[in-house]
């Protein structure tokens, strides 16, 4: 069970082949959301994995199919408008833009232009 809001991140720069180093755009997408709200950071847990998989943390609470990232793991009990993926009993989000307008409308700053 969450008490509170999770936001799990890759870790940037990270190695992935010859060629690199890398970042996720989507997570960095997050990462300027959180510049532009860093209230955010005092209400929800954030937590910054590494690249390579397993991904042990986020394998251990909604399992090995869901370690795509960003991830947003809900409290519970919270309430969104946005399209809730469940795993292992857990309702979360991965979509960057769903990510942010939860986040706004849950703990307010500044949303995603539309």
């Amino acid at each position: 069970m969450a008490e509170c809001d999770r936001l799990y991140l890759l870790t940037a720069p990270f190695e992935d082949g010859p060629d690199g180093p890398w970042f996720c755009f989507d997570c960095a997408a997050v990462e300027g959301a959180l510049l532009a709200s860093p209230h955010w950071a005092d209400r929800v847990e954030i937590h910054r994995l590494a690249w390579p998989r397993p991904r042990a943390e986020i394998v251990a609470i909604l399992g090995e199919g869901a370690q795509d990232l960003p991830a947003l793991v809900l409290a519970d009990g919270a309430e969104t408008a946005e399209a809730v993926l469940e795993a292992n009993g857990m309702r979360f989000l991965t979509d960057p833009r769903a990510i942010t307008r939860y986040l706004t409308d849950r703990h307010g700053g500044a949303a995603p232009h539309p």
